[in-house]
């Protein structure tokens, strides 16, 4: 698992009081006891505690997704866009 991985599991389990070892890739935001509002409170604590970009995907906005996905689409919006890499500095 990547680095990122560990740190939005270690975040996810202290805001929300859920056991570490508990969050598993294919644990559901569902089981980890997230609601609409969880997701809401979720992007809050990827971007306000970790400094991270939010992207609006599917795997961040159903409660059905695995942690792996989400954590799998957070880290793709980390990636500069092509067309950012490609212009001139």
């Amino acid at each position: 698992m990547s680095a990122l991985y560990g740190s939005v599991r270690a975040s996810v389990a202290e805001h929300f009081n859920i056991p570490e070892d508990s969050i598993e890739p294919d644990t559901t935001l569902e089981d980890l006891g997230m609601d609409s509002l969880g997701l809401v409170e979720l992007a809050c604590v990827l971007q306000d505690e970790l400094g991270l970009r939010v992207p609006e995907d599917e795997a961040l906005r159903s409660t059905g997704s695995t942690f792996a996905e989400a954590v799998a689409a957070v880290e793709r919006a980390q990636q500069p866009a092509v067309a950012d890499a490609e212009s001139p500095a």
